[in-house]
């Protein structure tokens, strides 16, 4: 039944497409009589049902400004708003990086920085003109991917020319790319978002966690302590303690670091970096750098009825907003991800089945569990995830 919209303590209330339509129907006899013509293939009747779409639409936009108000349901350019009161932002795309070997002209002297496509269509560029080739007509310089995020290049496989160059005969990566990170998930921002609000309350080591976490471009971070006299089993020394971190500045942690943890508590990793107090004393500040896994992942669909092959897509974006936010120490619970694969079927009735599904990383394979060690932490790139139909 048709009501105005309103909002009260409990939320936004709208009335549904249904009730519009049916309350557009109502005055429209109203005012033209009983008799008016109001069948489903009438232009009438098309025309009010319209008239409910647009305005039912706007009842969305309604809902959905409505909960981005709310750090747990916001998304985009909201929840980028809500960042910025905690005086965080969203970490933005970084760009894959690869080791070209350039062959040519021995001592050329490169009049342009050359361009090399990837096996894949990916232009990787090498940043500065000049190049000089030495006495065997060889040179070792960076490219750097035009295309932002986790781009990954086997070894070999970036080796294309864009453009001929003068003096330079072919370019060649010796060693896989190391990939960038795509630009952070929604629900990275969310679990910054709800640490920074939380630091004021919790205990002086978690506060120094959602210090790190506030950093830019930090995806992940632990902090481990051993309070005891001896060293623990993951080698940190007696009352020492150990951040591990993915990504971000290393001046930003040690930094954060050095503000939070208590006097006479030493650090432990193998980063070093310099903090200067206020008084111009140096203090010398170690953490960890997490260990990059990378993780692939099969698997198998059998079609049913109303299969829909863009469900693919759907299930790897599913995929890779569920490993963004597994954290340090986090192990891939395999059959969890049965759920989102399913969560991706847009249907009212399930138009397909997952026959498989598991996980591997680094020669290790599981329907199961995959473990994380403590400074470890798996990454997945879209390219490493094999949906096959079978019929």
């Amino acid at each position: 039944m048709y009501f105005p919209p309103y909002i009260d303590a409990t939320g936004v209330h709208l009335p549904t497409y249904q009730d519009r339509l049916d309350a557009l129907l109502s005055s429209y006899r109203t005012i033209f009589g009983p008799e008016a013509n109001l069948e489903i293939s009438s232009p009438d009747y098309q025309l009010l049902s319209v008239f409910a779409r647009a305005l039912d639409d706007l009842s969305q936009l309604v809902v959905s400004d409505f909960a981005s108000r709310n750090p747990a349901y916001a998304s985009g350019m909201g929840l980028d708003l809500l960042l910025a009161f905690a005086g965080l932002t969203r970490a933005g795309a970084t760009y894959s990086t690869v080791l070209l070997t350039l062959t040519g002209t021995p001592g050329a002297v490169l009049p342009s920085a050359p361009q090399v496509l990837d096996e894949a269509g990916n232009i990787w560029a090498c940043q500065t003109a000049g190049i000089t080739l030495d006495a065997n007509g060889s040179a070792t310089v960076e490219a750097v991917c035009a295309t932002p995020g986790a781009v990954s290049a086997a070894a070999g496989s970036v080796c294309r020319l864009v453009s001929p160059v003068p003096g330079l005969a072919s370019a060649v990566n010796g060693s896989a790319a190391t990939p960038g990170q795509d630009a952070e998930s929604d629900a990275s921002c969310r679990r910054r978002l709800r640490l920074a609000a939380a630091a004021p309350e919790v205990s002086p080591l978690e506060a120094l966690r959602s210090a790190l976490l506030s950093i830019p471009k930090v995806a992940s971070c632990l902090v481990y302590e051993n309070s005891d006299d001896a060293a623990d089993d993951r080698g940190i020394p007696g009352h020492s303690l150990c951040v591990v971190t993915s990504g971000g500045a290393s001046k930003d942690i040690a930094e954060n670091i050095f503000a939070k943890k208590a006097p006479g508590i030493g650090t432990f990793g193998s980063v070093a970096y310099t903090v200067q107090d206020g008084f111009g004393e140096s203090h010398v500040i170690k953490f960890q750098r997490a260990q990059t896994r990378p993780l692939a992942l099969s698997i198998e669909l059998k079609p049913l009825a109303g299969f829909d092959e863009a469900v693919v897509e759907r299930i790897k974006t599913a995929m890779m907003d569920y490993a963004s936010g597994l954290q340090i120490g986090q192990s891939v619970v395999v059959p969890s991800l049965y759920g989102y694969c399913y969560a991706c079927d847009q249907g009212s009735t399930p138009s397909f089945s997952v026959t498989l599904l598991s996980a591997s990383s680094m020669g290790q394979s599981s329907w199961d569990v995959l473990e994380a060690a403590w400074n470890q932490r798996f990454m997945l790139q879209r390219n490493m995830i094999q949906v096959l139909i079978r019929e």
